[in-house]
């Protein structure tokens, strides 16, 4: 803490700061008890007429300043002295975004594997790429939706990055309990999610391997108009290098991967056809783009063009910002008694 911060100190408790009027009334009976003459009892006062007090006796004080010291540091502490920051600024770029991913088993598809990264699923690229662009957004809000047949909210906007990361960590294959694709229902949910929202720029994200299936009964081009009187921009990327390509198998009855005997994961060749034509369309309607990345770089390089486009600086008043200091009174406190007790009980020693 710089000095001129000093003016920025406040505590959070200040009422324990009363206690230190106790602290004159402590003083006070602790000279009461060192005038007291001591006495002791011998039988001659011959032997004893010379003897003098020694040098070190007479900064008996410094133990009694140690402990007052001690307690005016607790005191302090827990009246939780804290620095005032609120008055910092941060550039944000007032977007508010949605991330929509899809978690049917055709993301359990192994085509996006490489030499450097061995066997990884399309989710398991999908989410380290997303990783990376939470990290970047550091002051925008973002939301996490999963979904399948059903679309399940995995975090509601938020800018706590490291909660993000935790809820993205656990999406898995199997999470939303069904296995179809159903992207009506993720723009529906990720719209209403935005909708009501004044933020300078609104987007959601859809990432998707496959087409609809088992066909819902609305078209997502309804959703999409939707979302284009809203303000909402939805951006489409559509994953894998084909349609046919090596995949782990998903088992219903466990939500989890299917295995041999020896509990390596069953793996075949399987087509998962995309609908590219409807993610153009959708991100069209809404005036924004749509990608297709068939590699974890190329994905990258998508979510890199989409953190360039949205990216609308505004200067932001972060209120109630304040840094604790209590670990300092509290440090002193501590060894203030250390350094009492390893004086009395070596330089001022008391012989009973």
């Amino acid at each position: 803490m710089n000095f001129p911060d000093v003016e920025k100190l406040q505590f959070a408790e200040p009422y324990w700061l009363l206690l230190l009027l106790l602290i004159p009334f402590l003083l006070w009976f602790q000279s009461l008890k060192s005038n007291k003459t001591p006495s002791i009892r011998f039988s001659s006062l011959q032997n004893i007429s010379s003897i003098r007090l020694t040098g070190k006796g007479r900064y008996l004080w410094i133990i009694s300043l140690l402990r007052f010291l001690t307690i005016i540091s607790l005191i302090i502490t827990i009246a939780r002295p804290q620095l005032d920051q609120s008055t910092e600024f941060i550039q944000s770029s007032g977007v508010d975004i949605v991330l929509a991913i899809d978690l049917s088993a055709s993301m359990l598809a192994l085509d996006m594997s490489d030499n450097q990264q061995g066997e990884v699923t399309r989710l398991d690229v999908v989410k380290d790429v997303i990783q990376n662009f939470i990290e970047k957004r550091k002051y925008d809000r973002i939301g996490l939706i999963a979904f399948s047949v059903n679309p399940y909210l995995v975090s509601a906007l938020t800018m706590d990055k490291e909660h993000l990361q935790k809820n993205l960590a656990r999406l898995r294959v199997g999470l939303t309990h069904q296995t179809g694709t159903n992207i009506g229902a993720a723009l529906a949910e990720g719209i209403n999610r935005l909708r009501p929202l004044e933020s300078k720029s609104k987007i959601l994200i859809l990432l998707t391997d496959g087409k609809d299936e088992p066909p819902p009964p609305n078209s997502p081009l309804i959703y999409a108009d939707g979302a284009s009187k809203d303000g909402v921009k939805i951006y489409t990327i559509a994953i894998g290098t084909n349609s046919r390509t090596r995949t782990y198998l998903f088992d219903p009855s466990t939500r989890d991967l299917m295995r041999y005997t020896n509990g390596k994961p069953v793996v075949q060749v399987a087509d998962y056809p995309v609908d590219k034509d409807i993610l153009k369309k959708i991100s069209f309607k809404t005036d924004a783009l749509f990608f297709e990345a068939k590699d974890k770089k190329a994905l990258s390089s998508i979510y890199d063009e989409i953190d360039r486009l949205e990216k609308t600086e505004i200067e932001l008043k972060v209120n109630a910002l304040f840094k604790d200091l209590f670990q300092w009174p509290l440090g002193f406190a501590v060894f203030a008694l250390l350094l009492e007790i390893v004086l009395s009980r070596t330089l001022f020693m008391k012989i009973p």
